[in-house]
C-alpha cells in the first residue's frame, strides 16, 4: 500500500477501469464488456469511499435493476403495464434522490436499470445470460475497487451527500425526471438503436441533478465529455493504426486516456462532469465496441452524433415539462 496522496485518486480510476477492461478481454466477454469497464468507473468516479453501507446499496441497486429486466422479459417491451412499472420505478428512485436518502442506491439503480433495459431491447438478447454477466461484473467491480482503494489511499474527507430538497421540489423534479426517463425507455424500445448505448445512458445521466438548471448544465457537460472521450478514442486508433487489436497496446492507450480524464475530474471536482463523461464514453467504446472485426472510428463518430441528439431532445423535453409545471403552479410559489 502506498502513502496517502491526492494523486492516488487518479491512479485508482485508471487502474480500476483498466483492470475491468482487461478482465472483459481475457474472458472473451466482448458482448457484455461494457459492464466490466463501466462498473469500476461508476464506483470510483462517483463514490469517494467504499463503506459496507455503500456496498450494500450498490449490490441492492443492481439486483433491483435486474428484477426490472426479468419483468420486461415476462410482460413485454411496450405493454402498458411494463411502461407504467418503468415510470413508477424511476419516480420512486428519483424521489429518493430528491430526499437525499439512499443516494448511491437510487443513482446506481437508475443508471444500471436504464442500461439493462436498453440491452433488453436487443432482439438477440438472452435475459439470463445478460444478468449473469452483469452480476459477475458487479462483483468484480467491487473487488477491483476495494483493491485499488486499499493500494492507493487518499486523504480522508467527510462525505457530503446532496441536501434534501423542499417537498415541492421533490414532487416536481422527481415527476419531470421520471417522465423523461420513461419516454427515453419507450423511444429506445420502439426504434432499432442497438448501437446507441451512450446516447441512452446520456439521456438518463443528465437527469440526475433533477433541477432544470442542473439538467441543462449536466447536458452541456455530458455532451462535451462524450465529444472529448470519442476524440481520444479516434486519436488512439489513428496512433495505433493496425495494431489496435493487440491487447497490450490497447490497454496502454486506454490506461493513458483514463489517467488524463481522471486528472481532469480531480481538477474539475467530484461528481458527474465533463471528465466523468469522457471516462464513461471511453469505457463504453473500448469495452463494448473494440472487437477484432470492428474498429473504433465508426463507433466514436456515431457516439458524438447520437449523444448530441439525445441530449438536445432531453433538454427540450425538460424545458417543456418545467414550463408546464410553472404555468400550473399557484401564484406566490
Amino acid at each position: 500500500m502506498f502513502a496517502a496522496h491526492p494523486f492516488n485518486k487518479i491512479l485508482r480510476l485508471a487502474f480500476g477501469a483498466s483492470l475491468g477492461l482487461l478482465l472483459a478481454k481475457l474472458t472473451n466477454s466482448d458482448q457484455w464488456g461494457v459492464f466490466f469497464t463501466i462498473s469500476p468507473v461508476l464506483l470510483l468516479g462517483l463514490i469517494p469511499r467504499l463503506t459496507p453501507f455503500v456496498v450494500l446499496q450498490y449490490l441492492t441497486a443492481n439486483l433491483l435493476a435486474g428484477a426490472m429486466v426479468l419483468l420486461y422479459s415476462w410482460l413485454g417491451a411496450l405493454s402498458a403495464v411494463m411502461t407504467l412499472l418503468v415510470f413508477l420505478y424511476f419516480l420512486w428512485l428519483f424521489r429518493l434522490m430528491a430526499k437525499g436518502a439512499l443516494f448511491v442506491f437510487a443513482a446506481i439503480a437508475i443508471i444500471n436499470g436504464s442500461i439493462f433495459l436498453h440491452f433488453a431491447s436487443y432482439p438477440s438478447m438472452d435475459p439470463g445470460q445478460m444478468l449473469g454477466h452483469a452480476l459477475v461484473a458487479v462483483l468484480f467491480a467491487l473487488l477491483i475497487s476495494g483493491c485499488v482503494i486499499w493500494i492507493f489511499p487518499v486523504p480522508e474527507h467527510p462525505l457530503h451527500m446532496p441536501p434534501a430538497k423542499t417537498p415541492r421540489e421533490q414532487q416536481q423534479q422527481s415527476l419531470v425526471a421520471a417522465a423523461i426517463a420513461t419516454l427515453s425507455f419507450v423511444i429506445f424500445q420502439m426504434l432499432d438503436l442497438q448501437d446507441s448505448l451512450s446516447a441512452q445512458a446520456s439521456s438518463i445521466l443528465i437527469l440526475l441533478p433533477m433541477s432544470f438548471t442542473g439538467i441543462v448544465q449536466a447536458g452541456i457537460k455530458r455532451a462535451s465529455g462524450v465529444l472529448l472521450g470519442s476524440a481520444y478514442a479516434i486519436a488512439a486508433q489513428l496512433v495505433l493504426y493496425d495494431n489496435y487489436q493487440h491487447l497490450p497496446l490497447t490497454m496502454l492507450a486506454f490506461f493513458i486516456g483514463m489517467l488524463i480524464f481522471a486528472r481532469a475530474q480531480q481538477v474539475e471536482g467530484p461528481g458527474s462532469g465533463v471528465a466523468f463523461g469522457g471516462m464513461t464514453t471511453m469505457a463504453i467504446i473500448f469495452g463494448q465496441y473494440l472487437k477484432p472485426d470492428q474498429d473504433l472510428m465508426y463507433s466514436a463518430l456515431y457516439r458524438i452524433s447520437s449523444v448530441s441528439v439525445a441530449v438536445m431532445l432531453t433538454l427540450v423535453l425538460a424545458t417543456v415539462l418545467y414550463l408546464q409545471l410553472e404555468r400550473k403552479s399557484p401564484p406566490g410559489h
